[in-house]
């Protein structure tokens, strides 16, 4: 690229979210992918071309596995989205990822350096880490995960980083918001580093989307994110009977476990748990001290930093709100039993709805199929074959000799 052309372009500015996961991260990039033509009218590029090519290209970047499996299709999917970064015109590029949280300071370097002379920017939107701990360990039992939510915060507490694999490294190497932003600091100026924080999850994201648009000057109303919802946090029976039905349907369903449980189970069939209430979870109360502990040593780290705040960093260290709560652990076998009468009616509801779908396409199938031949017989009535054609020729020379 030319000197000339890198000057025209040094007006850009590229948003890079890069976390943290549970604080509202896939609504945010969801958002802007089904978003991406009226921002790309307001002069904002999301530079993807496929809702998960997000996810690739962070994969690409950090040269990564998942679930075991490398998918040759993320090969070069880091570059493509930068390609397209670089040749947008317009003043902003905005990309959304939690896993890019996680990158090394090569990786870093390399992001960063790719993409300009366009300023980068850093977005980590967090919330106090007792909250953060519990909606971690969710989205871990929907990847099939089975670890009990004590000893999953037993372990992250007591051996840190050196936690038992893959949770030690993935917690802390993600949602510590002064290990991942000294980080991506060693490669982008301080005030080009942002905070969005965020209090107690309450299962609206507008909070979010609203502090999100103000730091990268999105013109919030050109977008519609109504029907994109966060979701609230799994209640303590949901997410007890999540992880032992992943005891069970985990090794089954193999491959798609992640399609079946996120399209038909959570946020569908765990809501018809009838009966259980919306238990919400809390942290064990061994823990709840050590989390606000260390949640007001994040926090003064972060306010000494110099990076910039969107929100209010009081709001990570606002006490909770001290109604009750359940461990999972501690769910009554008789809420996980009304739960899972709850989910199988509402499964076998799905099930006949989709039989009666199913019938009523292989109806129309059907009904195709008899229109076509029909359609076959009138056009052989209309123009006879050419066999009856020649046996008509030779009735009329017989006649007419």
């Amino acid at each position: 690229m030319s000197a000339l052309m890198d000057d025209e372009r040094s007006g850009k500015s590229v948003y890079l979210h890069i976390g943290a996961p549970g604080a509202e991260a896939a609504f945010l990039h969801r958002a802007l992918w089904e978003n991406r033509r009226r921002l790309g009218d307001a002069g904002v590029c999301h530079p993807v071309a496929g809702p998960q090519e997000h996810f690739a290209a962070v994969m690409d970047l950090r040269e990564m596995s998942w679930g075991g499996r490398r998918d040759p299709a993320w090969d070069g999917a880091w570059d493509r989205v930068v390609r397209r970064a670089r040749d947008w015109d317009g003043p902003t590029v905005v990309f959304s990822q939690g896993l890019l949280g996680g990158a090394t300071e090569q990786q870093v370097k390399r992001a960063v350096t790719a993409l300009e002379p366009a300023e980068v920017h850093v977005v980590f939107a967090t919330r106090d880490l007792g909250w953060q701990l519990i909606l971690d360990w969710q989205e871990q039992l929907r990847h099939a995960h089975t670890i009990t939510f004590e000893r999953f915060v037993d372990d992250l507490v007591a051996r840190g980083v050196h936690a038992p694999k893959p949770y030690g490294e993935m917690f802390w190497g993600l949602h510590d918001p002064v290990r991942v932003l000294g980080v991506w600091a060693s490669a982008v100026p301080k005030e080009r580093v942002h905070v969005l924080t965020l209090p107690q999850p309450d299962g609206s994201p507008h909070l979010l989307w609203d502090r999100f648009c103000d730091l990268t000057g999105i013109d919030a109303a050109v977008c519609d994110v109504e029907g994109i919802a966060a979701g609230p946090p799994l209640s303590a029976v949901e997410a007890e009977l999540l992880r032992r039905l992943n005891e069970k349907i985990g090794p089954a369903l193999r491959g798609d476990y992640d399609r079946m449980v996120r399209e038909y189970l959570v946020g569908h069939g765990l809501d018809a748990a009838g009966g259980t209430g919306r238990a919400r979870m809390g942290l064990p109360a061994r823990h709840t001290e050590w989390a606000a502990k260390r949640t007001r040593e994040l926090t003064e780290s972060l306010r000494a930093s110099g990076f910039g705040v969107a929100g209010d960093l009081g709001e990570l260290t606002t006490a909770p709100d001290p109604g009750p709560f359940m461990l999972p652990g501690e769910v009554p076998e008789e809420l996980i039993a009304t739960a899972s009468v709850g989910v199988v009616a509402h499964l076998l509801e799905e099930l006949t709805l989709a039989h009666e779908r199913i019938g009523l396409a292989h109806l129309h199938s059907e009904m195709a199929d008899v229109r076509q031949n029909l359609e076959r017989l009138l056009e052989a009535a209309a123009s006879p074959s050419p066999a009856l054609q020649r046996a008509a020729r030779r009735a009329a020379r017989k006649r007419n000799p």
